[in-house]
């Protein structure tokens, strides 16, 4: 069977011409605002926010460094997550990136956009064939695949 998860979203104007794209998650019951890009290939979490919020996490670096986020090469990391929840979407043990965001966050402040703790990639969207409906300001997840 089924299910839509509907989240709700945040769209917040950047400049004269553009917009970014939020939401609520949580990461072991804590609350977290995160950029949705569908142009990100993978879900990544702040480096200092999630160790911060998940005690005693490990984290395995990765080869390769990850690019895009408005900078060239970043070191980034593999860790899992014990429990990161969308919406009603619950997931354990979910391997994610963790890099550093806080060039991102620098960004941020200066516009008076609050601080994001991770980036919700295309690897989560696909898997829950993601609708970004815009006029209603939700994402649809669909889960029970």
């Amino acid at each position: 069977m089924r299910k839509s998860n509907n989240i709700p979203l945040y769209i917040i104007p950047i400049q004269e011409d553009g917009f970014h794209v939020f939401l609520e998650a949580s990461v072991n019951g804590h609350k977290i605002f995160m950029l949705l890009d569908t142009g990100a290939s993978r879900t990544v979490f702040d480096l200092e926010t999630i160790k911060s919020i998940h005690e005693g996490i490990e984290l395995e670096e990765n080869e390769d460094n990850a690019t895009g986020l408005g900078t060239n090469s970043v070191r980034n990391f593999v860790a899992l997550i014990e429990k990161f929840e969308l919406g009603k979407i619950k997931l354990t043990r979910y391997e994610a990136g963790i890099i550093d965001l806080s060039h991102v966050n620098e960004s941020y402040k200066r516009i008076d956009i609050p601080p994001i703790t991770g980036v919700l990639g295309s690897d989560l969207l696909v898997a829950f064939q993601a609708v970004i409906d815009y006029r209603e300001k939700v994402l649809k997840l669909r889960q029970g695949l």
